[in-house]
């Protein structure tokens, strides 16, 4: 990537975190200005590969996890990290990214449809999940519910299935790979999910492509 595309790069992400804190400081709630983060953030990396090399987006990764960090200790960027539950999901954001692309690189289809998923699936069950009662149960530092689980599948098979217009996806392969990342999403919390769903979202998306 030229120098003058890396920089428009870095001011897109600087533009879409300095929105979120207009939002933030216009009264939106902070769990919904760190999703809006979330799912344009990871939409905008599963562009990354029309732009820019791996190793380019992995240094990306970790200079903004690294920023991330250090605005969470410094008490900075409160539309992220102004949410009330303990959680380092901002911080793992894109390193998870990171291992998505190194896991996906030579399978373009399967980062875009991983990172999408990731993108649009884990922010809409969040807000599902708070908005409608459903059983819940624990997880660590935390809790995840069905109603979140449930609308992560059938976001998740939504991409499929629009992914299917272009690419050779069976149905049954496309609901596999939707039930077996709510599960893992399901699974997990304290922001884990953010640093391991997007690898295995990578990768199951390549074994279906692959197919």
């Amino acid at each position: 990537m030229h120098p003058a595309e890396l920089a428009a790069f870095v001011l897109l992400i600087a533009a879409l975190f300095g929105s979120a804190e207009v939002l933030r400081r216009r009264g939106v709630r902070a769990d919904v200005t760190r999703r809006y983060t979330h799912a344009a953030g990871a939409s905008v990396a599963a562009l990354l590969p029309a732009l820019l090399s791996l190793a380019e987006t992995v240094a990306l990764g970790v200079a903004v996890a690294a920023m991330l960090a250090w605005t969470h200790r410094q008490g900075l960027l409160r539309s992220v990290h102004g949410v009330e539950r303990p959680t380092l999901g901002a911080a793992l954001f894109p390193v998870g990214l990171a291992l998505g692309a190194i896991v996906g690189w030579a399978e373009p289809a399967s980062y875009v449809l991983g990172t999408l998923t990731f993108a649009v699936a884990d922010p809409a069950a969040a807000t599902v999940g708070e908005r409608i009662t459903s059983p819940r149960w624990a997880v660590w530092r935390g809790t995840k519910s069905l109603s979140g689980s449930l609308t992560f599948v059938a976001v998740a098979i939504v991409i499929g299935l629009v992914a299917s217009v272009w690419a050779p996806l069976g149905l049954v392969a496309i609901v596999a790979v939707a039930v077996i990342l709510a599960v893992i999403e399901g699974l997990l919390g304290f922001g884990l999910d953010n640093v391991v769903l997007p690898p295995i979202a990578v990768l199951a998306w390549r074994v279906v492509v692959g197919d």
